[in-house]
């Protein structure tokens, strides 16, 4: 049985280390939202399910959204929507993680090229390709300290900006766009001790994706130098990530929109070089798996989001046959 983490380590890893899985079959099951999303419900980019509330984030705007649950139906309404800066900058938000009390949201660190216009002439089009932007609001870790019922009782962010140009292996990617192999983090995940920062780009010569592992002190919300990891995912970047104590499991897809190639692999948290064999492949998924969430509710499964479908598309994700 698959529980959330921490708890649930040693079936966890017994479970996963015994699948042997080729093809998706997503399960169809209910994810009911009763009311409308306040936050954009068709780019839905971070999940994450506990027995009380549900929490979406977006990469559009500055919002995110808590919904509390009454079995497998969650309610949205007006009073859950979090507004996490008082700026109007976007703040990419790409995933979400829950180690009670704290919800912690992360933006992409990413940075960007101007796209060309075709109206434009060519040499204005030069001159907007030739400026990489750099936004600040990207570049924010948040953490909500959360009440038993989902209400917001405090917020405090930072950047992991230093770490990134301090590591000689991420640096040089730290400036590039995140459409050009630059640094684009997606994924998160947080046990009592640690945080884990996952990389959707760059992906590494050798097929390389990129883990940063942080010691964690939460109550103080301080994080140390981390540790950097390097996995084999067969090419594809890092699109989320789900902890436990001694596994993580990981949501992985290309770093680029083709191929439209996805996957679920099971991670020891060690450095692996040599190509890891997926949990499972998500043969043409109807949009973009971006978000992963276990729930204690069910068993062997994850929920899964999707970009590009209303609310996300949230459906049961098997991990058995």
């Amino acid at each position: 049985m698959l529980k959330p983490y921490p708890k649930a380590l040693p079936v966890i890893a017994s479970t996963l280390l015994s699948l042997a899985i080729s093809s998706a079959v997503i399960a169809k099951d209910d994810f009911l939202i009763q009311g409308k999303l306040g936050i954009d419900n068709e780019n839905i980019s971070g999940l994450v399910v506990t027995e009380n509330f549900a929490a979406l984030a977006t990469d559009e705007g500055t919002e995110m959204q808590i919904l509390p649950r009454q079995n497998n139906t969650f309610i949205a309404e007006k009073s859950g929507i979090i507004r996490l800066t008082n700026n109007e900058d976007e703040l990419d938000l790409e995933g979400l993680a829950w180690q009670a009390p704290y919800l912690y949201a992360i933006g992409s660190h990413s940075h960007k090229r101007k796209k060309i216009k075709a109206d434009a002439s060519e040499k204005k089009n030069f001159k907007r390709l030739s400026k990489i932007v750099h936004e600040p609001s990207r570049h924010q870790l948040f953490q909500l300290e959360l009440s038993d019922n989902g209400k917001v009782k405090n917020i405090r962010s930072l950047s992991l900006d230093k770490w990134l140009v301090e590591n000689e292996i991420l640096a040089p990617f730290s400036k590039l766009p995140s459409k050009e192999n630059g640094v684009d983090i997606e994924g998160i995940a947080v046990t009592e001790n640690h945080l884990y920062v996952g990389f959707r780009g760059p992906v590494l010569r050798g097929n390389l994706a990129a883990i940063l592992r942080f010691n964690l002190k939460a109550d103080k919300f301080k994080l140390n130098k981390p540790e950097l990891q390097l996995v084999n995912l067969g090419g594809l970047g890092i699109r989320d990530m789900l902890a436990t104590e001694d596994r993580l499991i990981l949501l992985a897809g290309p770093v680029s929109e083709e191929p439209r190639r996805f996957a679920i692999f099971n991670w020891d948290g060690t450095t692996r070089f040599q190509a890891m064999s997926p949990l499972k492949t998500l043969n043409s998924p109807a949009a973009k798996p971006e978000a992963i969430a276990l729930d204690s509710r069910k068993a062997n499964v994850v929920w899964m989001a999707q970009d590009g479908l209303s609310n996300g598309g949230i459906q049961l994700l098997p991990l058995s046959e």
